[in-house]
This record gives C-alpha cells, sequence and structure tokens, in this order.
C-alpha cells in the first residue's frame, strides 16, 4: 500500500493515534536516540519498517506480542477488559476476581511445572488460562491437556487445603483455556471455514457427565481471512471486534472497529501513547522480537527432531524388511542345505543299490556256471 493510501485511509483514526508523522522526522527521531537506535538496528527489516510506520502513526500494534497484550490486558489494572473479551468467548458473563501467578511451583520439587501467558479466576470460582501464540505450533493439543490439567489442581491443592476434611470435589469449579494463534497450526487451518473452536469431552453413549475442562482455540489468521471476505458494510460483532482489535493493526480495521463500538478508542489511544514514548515502545517491539526467534529457534529444533525421527523410523522399517530378506535367505539356504543332503542321500542310495545289483549279477553268473 502507498504512503498516500495510509495517510487517507488514516483521516478517521488520526484522532486516535495522533497527527502523522513524516517518515523523515521519524527516521530523525530513532537516531536522535542512542538507546532507541541501538535496540532500533537489533531488529528485523520487517520489524523496523512497522516500528517506523507506527511511530509515524499509521498502523497500529498486534496483541499478539505478548508485552502489549499484557499491557493493555492486565487483569489487576484494566480487569473489565479481560472480562469482557473472555465473557464473548465463553458466551456468558463473567467478571474476574483477581489474577493468579503464571507460574506453578506445588506439583513437582524440580521447581516450575508451567508457565502461563494469563491466569486469571472469575468472581464464580471458575479459572481460565489465556495463551498468545504467535506460531500456532507451539501448542499442541498435549501442552493444551497439561495447562487445562494444572488449572485443576491448583483448585485442588487451593480448596482441598481450605476445607480439609470438609473438601468435596464437588467444589471444585471449570476451568477454561484459550489459545489465540495468529498463525493458526495445520491442524487449525484444516478447518478453514472456522476461526473459533469450542471442545470439551463427551461420551459417545449419552452419557451427561460433567467435567471441569473447557478449550478454546481461536484462529486470528482465519478470522482476518474470513472476514476480509465478507461485505465491506457487514456488521461487526463484539466478538469480531475483539479479534479485530488483538490480531490485526491495519488501519481499516481499526476504523471498523471504533465505527462499529466507539469505546475501543480508549485502547487504541493507549496502544497511541506509546509513540510518545519510543523507548518504551522500542523495548517492547524487541521483547516482542526476542520471544519470537526463542519460538523459531525451538520449532527448527522441534522439525529437525521431528525429521530425525522420522528418518530413524524410515531405517527401522528398512532394516526391518533387510532382516526379514536375510532370515528368508537363511531358510532359502538351509533348504538348499537339505536338498543337497537328500540328493547326497539318494546319491548314497543309488550308489549301495548298484552294488547290490553286481553282486547279484556275480552270484546269478557263479550258480549258473
Amino acid at each position: 500500500m502507498c504512503m498516500t493510501n495510509v495517510y487517507q485511509k488514516l483521516d478517521g483514526a488520526r484522532g486516535v493515534f495522533g497527527d502523522v508523522k513524516p517518515r523523515n522526522e521519524v527516521l530523525e527521531q530513532i537516531q536522535g536516540s542512542p538507546v532507541v537506535y541501538e535496540e532500533f538496528l537489533r531488529l528485523r527489516p520487517e520489524f523496523q519498517e512497522r516500528f517506523i510506520q507506527f511511530c509515524m502513526g499509521v498502523r497500529g500494534v498486534q496483541m499478539t506480542y505478548d508485552p502489549f497484550f499484557i499491557k493493555i490486558f492486565d487483569a489487576e489494572i484494566h480487569p473489565e477488559r479481560l472480562s469482557r473479551f473472555l465473557s464473548e468467548v465463553l458466551g456468558r458473563r463473567l467478571k474476574i476476581k483477581r489474577m493468579l501467578p503464571n507460574e506453578h511451583k506445588l506439583i513437582t520439587d524440580r521447581g516450575s511445572l508451567l508457565i502461563m501467558d494469563m491466569l486469571v479466576e472469575f468472581e464464580t470460582g471458575e479459572l481460565a488460562d489465556v495463551e498468545i501464540q504467535k506460531v500456532g505450533y507451539r501448542f499442541p493439543g498435549p501442552r493444551t491437556s497439561c495447562y487445562s490439567s494444572d488449572m485443576v489442581m491448583r483448585q485442588y491443592e487451593r480448596i482441598r487445603s481450605a476445607k480439609g476434611k470438609n473438601f468435596s470435589y464437588k467444589d471444585l469449579k471449570k476451568v477454561y483455556t484459550i489459545v489465540l494463534m495468529e498463525d493458526s497450526s495445520k491442524e487449525l487451518k484444516a478447518v478453514p471455514d472456522f476461526y473459533i473452536h469450542r471442545g470439551r469431552c463427551e461420551f459417545d453413549t449419552g452419557l451427561k457427565m460433567e467435567l471441569l475442562e473447557e478449550f478454546y482455540f481461536i484462529s486470528l489468521d482465519v478470522f482476518l481471512r474470513i472476514m476480509d471476505n465478507r461485505g465491506r458494510e457487514a456488521k461487526v460483532s463484539e466478538l469480531e471486534a475483539w479479534l479485530y482489535f488483538i490480531g490485526s493493526d491495519k488501519v481499516e480495521h481499526i476504523q471498523k472497529v471504533i465505527k462499529s463500538y466507539p469505546w475501543f478508542a480508549k485502547m487504541y489511544e493507549e496502544i497511541g501513547e506509546f509513540r510518545r514514548h519510543p523507548e518504551e515502545a522500542i523495548r517492547m517491539f524487541s521483547d516482542a522480537l526476542k520471544i519470537l526467534d526463542e519460538n523459531t529457534v525451538q520449532y527448527m529444533i522441534d522439525e529437525m527432531k521431528q525429521e530425525i525421527d522420522e528418518k530413524d523410523a524410515m531405517l527401522d522399517e528398512k532394516n526391518a524388511m533387510l532382516n526379514e530378506k536375510d532370515t528368508m535367505l537363511d531358510k532359502k539356504d538351509a533348504m538348499l542345505e537339505e536338498k543337497d543332503t537328500m540328493l547326497e542321500e539318494k546319491d548314497g542310495t543309488i550308489e549301495e543299490l548298484k552294488k547290490m545289483v553286481k553282486e547279484l549279477q556275480k552270484e546269478l553268473q557263479r550258480r549258473i556256471h
């Protein structure tokens, strides 16, 4: 998109981000601060450009960067924001009572078992873990189950300790694992017509039994693709507005959200405030890039491990086939040896018969004479 079009599209959002700054002015500001410029040079070119456009005021930031999400959705400062968002996801009104430590150290003597992005307790006693993933492969099904189980155990430990002998498993409340993915995993991309997946345990017999765990996977990339294919004038639901807010930094999406729900402007204004504090903004960009790089390295390690495991499996299969072939050859050799033995025995029998025939002939000739 050319910069002229960006300026034109931003007109409706200029009150949110402030006045648009020329590119050269932003570059002078970045280069004028040794701290900012040093961090800026460490960013990848893609991130450098995003940071420049953000400082110009022609682009927002994506909440899938952990530092920004935690800043805007801090449940200690703004519990109503996360309460409202999670209420839309879960389909009923809930109010956050408090944030809980994201690190659990009680289950294992070796230290932390799991570190969650954001863990909250509702006034109902239910727990919710919100995980922000730029790359979806980092949160597969088994990991989701572990996080859900960890929440159940936290409840169990706390309530059992408080109630002692009066403890009942009926005291335990629901736990929700909500995973938002900027770049969805292959499992979610295999279902391209849906961007939110709600799951719970069910029985194939129709048995009705309430279990504690519920799971919510949200594909932000699939959401944006689906929404972009809808008409421009299509009505935006509140849940869709939240997903735009979290998943997109595009001006046209920002305008659509504010037009439908003007109270989102306050949060966009808070994001825009970072433009006035480039030192803090560049630090948050750097932290986000560091997390992304760590995840990318881990992804490469996981991919290499999977590739090695697949090659090992292929080698094992090949070795098994070779062993089977060797076994068949050994059997064939044994059969040939047995055949040779039988032939030798047959030859020996023939020779004995020939001898007997000769002796009989000699005996017959002797008697005739």
